[in-house]
């Protein structure tokens, strides 16, 4: 049984779910009576986090509820709210009127918000905040190319599986990077993405991950957990380290202090569990939990014939415990992490096998984890401190036996890859009064690093090694950042990063600025400047050349390597209408340097052209010299409609050129120069009785092909891998990239439980996109390689 059989199976169960759903007389009884849920929360200062006291809460979309006050802890509590989409109003003397326009408020669990609301130094001109509408950043800091995006969003868009990358792919800048949920930004490589939680760095957080890559096939993060949380595109303030190009800045929620809740989901991605409350009644310690099992490898040890071509196996969890003291700050224990395998052994018939890997038995895995201890003090009005150590790691195997007919297994190909990191990030924010703010931290990373390649030679006709090195090195980082509000309308923000990185002894100092201009009428400008660096895979920096001359050995990479670095700057304008429609445009440019590229100037290798380290074991790879140069520059822009009156829409494009430079000095595309990109999503919800919805939601992507390079044929037939044309690096295109993605949803409220059935449905017309002709090794031709057709899933999850 294969995964379209499943889905049919599991939306069997789900209708049949409905039916008696339907059919029961007190869930009747119930879609005539209006329910009602609680709706609660904190509200700080944005700039000193010290909780706000009599701020007026009250319910928009609903008079009858009455208005509430903060109290002196900046908790509030609205009793008695409808359940349905609300709209919610926070009004403080001094501040920013705050309005949250996306509320679903349901009844199997108290929606609970962690709020923030920004001082304003002139307090004659009313200012008021949509946070749907803006969807401003979190981090006060961020004045470009950032927004951001609540765990409702990346549920509700179609093809997004619940998964915040997947999501992302609708925003403007941004280019699905293949089948998982890889994404290029701005035109750099997918493994330039950044992964944050609780703001430290996190190893990539995805299953099935390559060795360097920043995606994967499934997501790690289970949507139940975070809170409203942040995406970059550039424009990066002085605190973010380590980051080229896109940045997740991933946020966990609290869980409920006051009573226990529960969730419960299957799907046909995982079945799991999430659990929520206080430690003891009456206090304000929480802990969250969240665990997910592969649907597949369950029905799989049920006796359930999945698939013939091996069955995808994960699990895995997600914690955020937090523990507030009276005297000595808040105490949080956060983490992530995964287990995943895929085992495909070959038939032993020979007679079947119609190209090499029918042949061949394969082990591949990826486990990764992170993990740390927060701890936020608030020492005066003025100043609070963040502290945060941390330790990620990851573990990449492949391993592939070849069959003779008498079925015995001959080494193919055996990696491994072992990486942790223990960091700690601390930082200080210094609020001099509402219109300056001077913020200061430390980051070190204690990186270690074992690894091993072995892969089968076809020239030599022996397996030849590709890597092997184990050891440890450091990267320390050092930032300040100051931000006032020059007048009433000009905002400036200008620090200055510096990095030492202990491997290859460079020092780099990276500037950062950035302005925003308040304009009348709803508008504004703002622009973003600086310098970026980052570290590239650790396998580049030592990975074993092949040298071009006949007989040479293999030599290994010089560890000398200097991290990649990118001079960027990016202005952009933006004006809200009515407060939930906005337009959005920016302009950027990029210029990247010591980036690393081949030693041997006749092959035209750049790092900027590869998403993972797979490229070490090309024949045509060399030791690596930060000699290379590119650049990116683009425009992109967007209309985006929050969801407000029962639906909701998002247009974006994007154009741009992606280019790079070798040691010979040549500019080819890099292999993500689409050039174009557009997506339109929308969705509408209805009620259904009083306290029930109904969503569609659909998407379409139409982006220009990807690029890539002529096959010397008889080259390839010869050494048995991919052999292209150095000369012609990039120069063909493929046919340009087109998807609709569909999802439909159905919420239903009990008295205190509530049912999300949702399909979701990628790639709904199964069009099959070509990435280019490429070299098949297993049936040693060339042919077209392909992105999937339709990838249908359904999921259930119960509330309670």
């Amino acid at each position: 049984m294969n995964i379209k059989y499943l889905f049919i199976l599991i939306a069997v169960f789900s209708l049949q779910h409905l039916r008696l759903h339907a059919q029961n007389k007190d869930s009747l009884n119930l879609n005539k009576t209006q329910l009602r849920q609680t709706l609660k929360g904190t509200l700080i200062d944005k700039g000193t986090k010290l909780p706000l006291q009599g701020a007026t809460v009250r319910l928009l979309t609903n008079t009858s509820v009455k208005p509430v006050s903060t109290d002196v802890q900046g908790i509030f509590r609205l009793s008695d709210v409808p359940l349905g989409r609300q709209i919610l109003q926070i009004s403080l003397t001094g501040y920013g009127q705050l309005t949250l326009s996306e509320i679903l408020v349901t009844s199997g669990k108290e929606p609970v918000f962690n709020l923030e609301m920004e001082a304003q130094a002139n307090n004659l001109n009313e200012v008021v905040v949509n946070a749907n509408s803006g969807k401003k950043p979190l981090n006060q800091m961020a004045l470009t190319s950032g927004r951001s995006f609540s765990p409702e969003e990346t549920n509700r868009y179609a093809g997004a599986f619940f998964d915040p990358a997947r999501m992302a792919q609708s925003f403007a800048g941004v280019v699905a990077g293949g089948d998982d949920n890889e994404i290029i930004v701005r035109g750099n490589s997918p493994k330039s993405l950044q992964w944050r939680l609780e703001g430290i760095e996190i190893i990539n957080p995805n299953h099935f991950g390559s060795e360097g890559a920043s995606g994967g096939a499934v997501s790690m993060i289970n949507t139940t957990v975070l809170s409203t949380s942040d995406f970059y595109t550039g424009g990066l303030a002085a605190e973010y380290s380590n980051a080229l190009s896109g940045v997740f800045d991933l946020k966990f929620r609290k869980g409920n202090t006051d009573k226990r809740e529960y969730a419960l989901n299957i799907g046909v991605l995982g079945a799991g569990a999430t659990f929520e409350g206080p430690f003891k009644k009456g206090g304000n310690s929480s802990y969250l939990i969240s665990y997910r099992y592969s649907s597949l490898s369950l029905l799989e040890k049920v006796g359930v014939k999945v698939s013939d071509e091996g069955v995808p196996k994960y699990q895995d969890l997600s914690f955020n415990l937090v523990f507030p003291t009276k005297a000595a700050g808040t105490f949080s224990l956060f983490g992530i992490g995964g287990l995943s395998k895929l085992h495909k052994d070959a038939e032993r018939e020979y007679t079947k096998w119609e190209e090499r890997m029918d042949g061949q038995d394969m082990r591949f895995g990826y486990n990764a984890g992170s993990a740390g201890l927060k701890h936020t003090y608030i020492a005066s009005s003025k100043l609070y401190f963040n502290n945060i150590i941390s330790v990620s790691g990851n573990r990449s195997t492949n391993h592939i036996d070849t069959l003779n007919n008498d079925y015995q297994p001959s080494l193919t190909d055996k990696n491994q890859y072992t990486n942790t990191a223990l960091r700690y990030a601390g930082m200080l924010n210094y609020s001099i009064n509402t219109s300056n703010v001077i913020r200061a931290g430390v980051n070190a990373s204690f990186l270690s690093y074992n690894l091993y390649g072995l892969e089968y030679n076809t020239e030599i006709k022996a397996l030849k090694e590709l890597i092997n090195q184990k050891g440890n090195t450091s990267s320390y980082d050092a930032f300040v950042q100051y931000k006032a509000e020059l007048s009433s309308r000009l905002t400036l923000n200008t620090g200055m990063h510096v990095n030492y990185f202990n491997l290859s002894r460079s020092w780099t100092a990276e500037p950062r600025l950035g302005l925003n201009l308040e304009l009348p009428a709803d508008q504004q400008l703002s622009f973003g400047a600086g310098l970026y660096s980052r570290l590239e895979p650790l396998s580049y920096y030592f990975a074993k050349g092949n040298e071009p001359a006949v007989g040479q050995p293999a030599t290994a990479q010089s560890n000398k390597l200097e991290p990649t670095k990118s001079a960027q700057a990016v202005l952009g304008y933006e004006k809200l209408f009515g407060g939930s429609l906005k337009f959005k445009t920016e302009v950027y440019y990029q210029h990247l340097y010591d980036v690393p590229v081949s030693s041997d100037p006749s092959v035209n290798f750049s790092l900027l052209n590869v998403s993972d380290n797979s490229a070490i074991s090309s024949s045509a790879y060399r030791s690596l010299i930060n000699k290379g140069t590119g650049k990116n520059y683009g425009i992109e822009l967007s209309l985006e409609k929050s969801l407000s009156k029962g639906y909701y829409f998002m247009v974006t494009s994007s154009f741009f050129d992606s280019k790079f430079k070798a040691l010979s000095k040549q500019e080819f595309n890099t292999a993500f120069n689409t050039r174009y990109v557009g997506n339109l999503l929308l969705g509408k919800e209805w009620k259904v009785g009083r306290n029930n919805l109904f969503g569609l939601n659909g998407k379409l992507i139409y982006a220009g092909g990807r690029r890539y390079t002529p096959v010397l044929v008889e080259e390839s037939m010869r050494l048995d891998e991919e052999v292209i044309d150095q000369n012609k690096i990039n120069t063909l295109t493929a046919d340009p990239y087109m998807r609709v993605d569909f999802s439909a949803s159905y919420r239903i409220n009990g008295k205190k439980v509530s049912h999300l059935i949702l399909m979701d449905i990628q790639n709904l017309l199964n069009k099959e996109n070509t990435v280019g002709m490429h070299y098949n090794p297993s049936k040693r031709i060339i042919e077209a390689a392909k992105w999937s057709g339709i990838i249908p899933t359904l999921n259930y999850r119960i509330e309670f």
